[in-house]
């Protein structure tokens, strides 16, 4: 651990896993130490329905094409970036 209570992952742990940068790790109290997990990435449905509870309440109208659109847009748009920065 470092002074800035930062951990170093041994790297063919993090291969077998697929950590890279940028992935989000769950951190879980075990006893006498820790278990981490890599944290999933939202699902095309759940961040279909992240956008939806955003816009209720702002919006009197059913989305529209266009806007199920930018929906999945912004969707193509997450996994790019996070291929990316896989790669």
């Amino acid at each position: 651990m470092t002074t800035k209570r930062q951990v170093v992952l041994p790297k063919s742990m993090c291969e077998r896993k697929r950590i890279g940068p940028g992935t989000s790790l769950r951190i879980t109290e075990v006893g006498d130490g820790f278990y981490v997990t890599p944290v999933p990435e939202p699902t095309e449905a759940e961040l279909a329905a992240v956008f939806k509870a955003l816009d209720q309440g702002r919006r009197t109208r059913p989305i529209t094409a266009e806007i199920e659109g930018a929906i999945q847009d912004e969707i193509a748009k997450y996994r790019t970036e996070q291929r990316r920065r896989k790669a």
